[in-house]
């Protein structure tokens, strides 16, 4: 997976993401940001599900929600598993490449790890 982590025009860190997993990218940059606390929580969330203490894990922000399983996340926009009823035409398929992604759980942790380091020379 391909990616890299700049700071904006406003000095904040900012992930960019290959194609397909944009997603990734808008989570880290607007859902976790600065935010050292839920980083280490994150972090402790995975070597709980890495040591099998835990099946899995949700994790629901503000833009973006995350759901957390043993062998890999998945980063989707709330808006994608609203619950509530859309009236659309029967034939009509929905485009959610753009608002939903996942990756494999190891993959995540290295990401995570080098946001931390990222972050923490700001």
């Amino acid at each position: 997976m391909d990616y890299q982590f700049i700071r904006n025009d406003r000095a904040e860190p900012a992930a960019i993401f290959e194609m397909g997993a944009e997603t990734l990218g808008l989570w880290f940059s607007e859902e976790l940001g600065r935010d050292r606390q839920k980083i280490h929580h994150l972090l402790d969330v995975i070597q709980q599900l890495e040591h099998k203490n835990i099946e899995q894990y949700a994790l629901q922000g503000r833009e973006f929600n995350m759901d957390l399983t043993r062998d890999e996340i998945e980063v989707y926009a709330a808006i994608t598993r609203d619950e509530g009823e859309i009236d659309i035409p029967e034939d009509t398929e929905l485009y959610d490449q753009e608002s939903i992604c996942g990756c494999g759980l190891e993959d995540f942790k290295e990401v995570l790890l080098s946001w931390q380091e990222f972050v923490g020379g700001m």
